[in-house]
């Protein structure tokens, strides 16, 4: 290794944590997207935009360094992702 060479800025278990915490929130927004879809009408599709704006927001700005947001994410999302896949949101 050369003496410019720096450590890495994350550890392999935190680029782990990271990646995985993105691939919840894509989930849950596809979950959200497929129900705004097939939603019954456009009231019902506006209030599901609603609720996944957020999550766009969040994936948007989502780094690595956030460790606690992500371990946040990690805890929560599988539960609404869930919640969402079996229609106990938005209605």
């Amino acid at each position: 290794m050369s003496s410019s060479a720096r450590p890495p800025r994350w550890t392999a278990a935190e680029m782990d944590a990271y990646e995985q915490a993105r691939a919840l929130l894509n989930a849950v927004i596809a979950a959200y997207s497929g129900r705004i879809g097939a939603a019954p009408s456009r009231e019902a599709a506006r209030a599901l935009r609603e609720e996944r704006a957020p999550l766009l927001a969040e994936r948007d700005s989502l780094t690595a360094d956030d460790r606690e947001r992500v371990a946040e994410i990690l805890r929560r999302m599988p539960e609404l992702l869930r919640s969402v896949r079996e229609g106990g949101v938005g209605e």
